[in-house]
């Protein structure tokens, strides 16, 4: 599980020693299992892992950036982050806001607006939150995380559903509301995020249908040194289901603009 500390500003996981890689994400989704699949490796070529669940005093999106700015602020050297979803978009804000902490940024699934879609979608998160069926969670927590190949495979869905209690399950309210009030405040930065100066990988998965790939090619476009990729039939939740596919690219990434020790 690696080396867990806890204070003020959230709670870190450590392995390793190394330039450091920080994963960063939406407070319903653990940091911990998502990185999981590439932490070998980047432990293997040298580097620090370190997964931070913030824990900001506030709701907004500002909030999660000051909070994750503090951490940073903490840390001997600049690090790269690594931001999967809500994650990605609270990256690309701290690289924006305090360059001089952050040498590299890889953004998943990331986005730079809200949309009509996002409305509708949280809508019934909300509504879900306040007691839904776990069945119906569940349905809307596979059709807006993985691809059509991925939910045809009964062998994959039924292992999910297996698991249902971990990742479908109600969500913790605090959670949940730090989540939601996120996306409700984190409207058209896309003009801002110009003047992000430091390296980014900006990730897209064609067939999102959570952020959607439209808003990733967004902030691609909106980055100066914004180096964007996409990869073909893979959903939102591709790093948990496609890993294979996802971090050799973000490997790459890292290798090139902070190399292992």
């Amino acid at each position: 599980m690696g080396r867990r500390a806890e204070d003020e500003l959230g709670v870190t996981h450590t392995w390793g020693a190394g330039p450091e890689v920080i994963f960063l994400s939406n407070p319903l989704a653990d940091p911990v299992e998502w990185s999981a699949s590439v932490r070998d490796e980047l432990l293997a070529l040298g580097y620090r892992v370190t997964t931070f669940e913030h824990r900001p005093s506030g709701l907004d999106w500002r909030s999660s950036v000051t909070c994750v700015e503090a951490f940073l602020a903490r840390r001997r050297e600049p690090v790269a982050l690594v931001g999967w979803s809500q994650g990605a978009a609270i990256a690309q804000e701290v690289a924006l806001a305090a360059p001089e902490r952050v040498r590299v940024a890889a953004l998943l699934a990331t986005y730079g607006r809200q949309n009509e879609i996002d409305r509708v979608l949280q809508e019934c998160w909300d509504i879900l939150a306040d007691g839904g069926s776990d069945s119906v969670r569940l349905a809307m927590g596979l059709l807006t995380a993985f691809s059509p190949d991925r939910l045809a495979d009964d062998s994959f869905v039924r292992n999910l559903r297996e698991a249902q209690s971990s990742w479908a399950g109600p969500p913790e309210p605090r959670a949940r509301r730090r989540s939601a009030t996120f996306i409700s405040t984190y409207q058209d930065r896309l003009q801002d995020l110009a003047g992000v100066t430091v390296p980014c990988l900006i990730m897209g998965f064609e067939l999102d249908t959570d952020t959607f790939v439209s808003r990733a090619r967004e902030v691609a476009r909106a980055i100066p040194r914004g180096e964007y990729v996409e990869l073909p039939g893979l959903g939102h939740a591709a790093p948990f289901s496609d890993p294979d596919l996802v971090w050799p690219r973000v490997i790459g990434f890292l290798k090139e603009h902070h190399p292992p020790a």
